[in-house]
């Protein structure tokens, strides 16, 4: 693996957790030196390893807390080197360890990987813990007086001269007191001396091994304890001795054994760091990761940051080699990758990605150029560093490799740049790398569009808040966002218009669209979030809009039959106004439609299956309800019939017809600019502008005394929604009015006419329209202000 991408996906911090979650050196050292494994069954094993170890965890495992790395003194008693008690204490309590842990594995079944780890400790070890712990006190400050008759008589020996000592020196010291400067015994040099005054040397007659720094006080050892302290130190040297011969006996036993303690220690070390992978996989809240060809992870956390503010991120990369981030700064482009490539590294060393799904290849490279490589010692500038890093990056790239770029060939020319991003993201897909690249560049948001097994992805924000969400969604570009943000942030407002007169228009537009796309997104997730379960209604509701969908198929299909002429002049009259301009936005607005479409499906397929089937009945109903917006203004065109000029006004009992709504009837009140047409059982009230004289009508005195018939051409039952967003403000009005007409006859009371936050263009159009149009009782926006809820008047019937 490469120590750049490693060093700059800051995997050593993540090593040293490891390492704080390990019970001894042996194992913390492991942890430190861990590096990702390129091989498929070595990933594997150190996974499977680490499974077992979180099932240990979980049930209650061995403790490794005796554990010491005592390599160092078995390997000093192999060359026949002496051992201290403490480092013979130190040997018990390890191999007690070992053969607990083995004791404890070898009894279960559940853990077999482990259990073949402790089969590395010899159970002859014991012997050598029963004899050191029969030698060797517990904390290993010194040996037992059991350790040897000989020993034990000695110090029995040397107890009793010391306290004869003691007590002849305590007797003298009470018969020359008066000569003494304090009333105390002390010792220098190990001998038991008295503080005489300098003044009563004579009176105490002895050695005078010290004295003070005044001159006044001289440290006597009393002629009368000289021969008792040197029987002491006699039998004093003998312990020693007897201590040595110990010591000597007992580091023979190690030497005999140095090879199966070694052997011992590297097994609680390798069980140390497999318990420490389980430990850190329960604390940061890690899956077991799915082996699999391409990346899915699902709720992926990046493993450094805070999990309580951490934002989780879906990244479902299957059956794509290439993917280009954008969007504005601190909007978590970097972080995005960073959690991309820190989750592949975690899992080639064996430990879990925090995230609740994961699946992922074993990559036989990770190439990251991550963050500002500028060096004045090696006169690099920030440039030239990334440049030195993709040449390293361009060199080892292979078909198993993943590619982290971020900001690619920034801090140059714009152009320049931008081309040489292009060709470097060329060759690396053409190499079958996966590669992830964050930019700002247009032109390579426009390369990913157009190329085929290459996407697009969106980092999120909050364009009322100017805030991140942090959120990455996969299937469509990002905006920078960057005269929004200088606006907010208090940037004069001239220096912000002239800012955008210099933008391209076409790059506004693009912008604009982005943002409506954005903020569709929020408000579907908005409206997910409100609607809940439907049950069973939410079926019947599905079934509905099938038949509908069915119906207005049929009904599409005939319009479109009788209509043809009418369809192809229209169609031409548009692309003569919309010219370039829409051409160029119509490919952005299907990558839109296609990035919801695929974003639609990853939530399907990470939903549980209720979320999936509500996700296929928003699906259906959405393309219900296209059709049925679709197959009215087909109708309208096909039923549309030359203006009749009026010789005079309508008036009461006049027959008339409103060809668009397909209704024949007789006037039966007029109020204003509105007049009540009645036939059967059907009374609508309509504007008069919408009326015209019904030639095959028979105009009567009186409603009541003449029969009216009244006719309704419906285009089938109206669905629920009207979805206007990627729409002209024109074609918005004339939907909406269509659509308001359609619903009225068909029964609705409300319906929700969606259509995108945006630049507020069709949002505007639409209210406007629902403001003046006569049907329409009441209109309120949604919370997310991305639809409108419209009421309409009720028909007296």
């Amino acid at each position: 693996m490469d120590e750049h991408s490693l060093r700059v996906l800051e995997l050593a911090a993540i090593r040293q957790r490891l390492a704080d979650e390990t019970a001894f050196a042996g194992g913390s050292d492991l942890a430190l030196a861990l590096r990702p494994s390129i091989d498929r069954s070595e990933v594997a094993r150190r996974q499977a390893e680490t499974g077992e170890a979180v099932l240990l965890l979980e049930r209650g495992g061995p403790r490794l807390t005796g554990a010491h790395d005592v390599r160092e003194f078995a390997e000093r008693a192999a060359i026949g080197g002496l051992l201290q008690p403490d480092a013979l204490a130190a040997i018990a309590e390890t191999v007690r360890a070992g053969l607990d842990a083995r004791g404890v594995l070898g009894a279960r079944d559940d853990v077999p990987l482990l259990a073949t780890v402790t089969d590395a400790v010899a159970p002859g070890l014991g012997l050598l813990a029963d004899r050191i712990e029969t030698a060797v006190e517990p904390d290993g400050s010194r040996l037992r007086d059991g350790a040897s008759a000989r020993l034990r008589s000695l110090r029995r020996q040397i107890g009793t001269a010391r306290l004869k000592a003691a007590e002849r020196l305590r007797l003298l010291a009470a018969e020359v007191r008066h000569h003494l400067q304090e009333d105390f015994v002390t010792d220098r040099a190990g001998r038991p001396v008295l503080p005489v005054k300098a003044a009563s040397r004579n009176a105490v007659p002895g050695i005078v091994h010290d004295t003070s720094g005044s001159g006044q006080t001289l440290f006597v050892e009393p002629f009368a304890i000289v021969e008792v302290q040197n029987a002491i130190r006699e039998l004093e040297g003998a312990e020693r001795e007897e201590v040595e011969r110990i010591l000597a006996e007992l580091a023979a036993l190690v030497r005999v054994a140095a090879d199966d303690v070694v052997a011992c220690v590297a097994a609680l070390a390798h069980l140390d760091l497999a318990l420490a992978c389980g430990a850190l996989a329960r604390r940061l809240g890690g899956c077991a990761v799915e082996p699999a060809s391409d990346v899915l992870l699902e709720a992926a956390r990046h493993p450094l940051l805070d999990p309580a503010t951490a934002v989780p991120i879906d990244l479902d990369l299957r059956g794509i080699r290439g993917v280009v981030v954008s969007g504005p700064n601190t909007g978590g482009k970097t972080v995005g990758m960073k959690t991309l490539g820190l989750a592949a590294l975690m899992h080639q060393c064996g430990l879990r990605p925090p995230a609740r799904r994961a699946c992922l290849p074993v990559f036989d490279a990770i190439l990251a150029d991550i963050g500002d490589e500028q060096s004045i010692a090696m006169s690099l500038s920030t440039f030239s560093g990334h440049v030195r890093n993709l040449v390293r990056i361009v060199d080892g790239a292979g078909e198993r490799s993943l590619v982290l770029l971020d900001e690619v060939a920034a801090g140059t020319d714009p152009h320049e740049g931008a081309a040489l991003a292009r060709a470097l993201l060329e060759r690396l897909v053409e190499r079958g790398a996966l590669v992830v690249a964050t930019t700002h560049y247009p032109e390579l948001k426009e390369w990913a569009s157009a190329t085929e097994g290459v996407v697009n992805a969106a980092v999120g924000f909050d364009p009322d808040t100017l805030a991140p969400t942090y959120h990455v969604a996969i299937g469509r570009p990002g905006a920078s966002h960057a005269l929004q943000i200088a606006e907010r942030l208090g940037l004069p407002a001239a220096i912000i218009a002239r800012a955008r007169e210099a933008v391209a228009p076409a790059r506004l537009a693009a912008a604009d669209l982005l943002a409506e796309a954005a903020g569709a997104e929020r408000d579907a997730a908005a409206t997910l979030a409100r609607a809940g379960e439907a049950g069973v209604a939410a079926e019947l509701a599905l079934a509905e809009a099938v038949r509908r969908e069915r119906e207005l198929a049929e009904a599409l299909e005939a319009v479109r039959a009788g209509a043809r002429a009418e369809r192809e002049r229209a169609r031409a009259e548009a692309e003569a106004m919309l010219g370039d301009y829409r051409r160029e936005l119509d490919g952005l607005r299907a990558e839109i439609r296609e990035a919801r479409r695929l974003e639609e499906r990853r939530d399907g397929l990470a939903s549980s299956a209720a979320a999936a089937a509500a996700s296929e009945r928003d699906r259906r109903l959405g393309r219900a309800t296209e059709l049925t917006r679709r197959a009215a203004g087909a109708l309208h065109d096909a039923l549309a019939e030359p203006a009749v000029t009026r010789a005079r006004p309508l008036a009461v009992g006049d027959p008339v017809v409103a060809r668009e709504l397909g209704v024949r009837g007789t006037i039966t009140e007029i109020a204003g600019d509105e007049a009540e047409v009645q036939g059967g059982t059907l009374r609508v009230r309509l504007p008069l502008a919408r009326l015209e004289p019904d030639p095959r009508g028979v105009a009567t005195a009186s409603p009541a005394d003449r029969p009216v018939q009244v006719r309704i051409a419906a285009a089938g039952p109206v669905a629920p929604q009207l979805d206007l967003r990627g729409q002209t403000g024109d074609d918005a009005r004339q939907a909406v009015r269509t659509y308001i007409d359609q619903a009225h006859l068909s029964g609705r009371e409300e319906v929700e006419i969606i259509h995108g936050r945006g630049t507020g263009a069709v949002r505007k159009a639409v209210r406007e329209e629902l403001a003046r149009h006569p049907l329409v009782s009441e209109s309120t926006p949604t919370s997310a202000d991305g639809a409108t809820i419209v009421r309409l008047a009720v028909s007296d019937r």
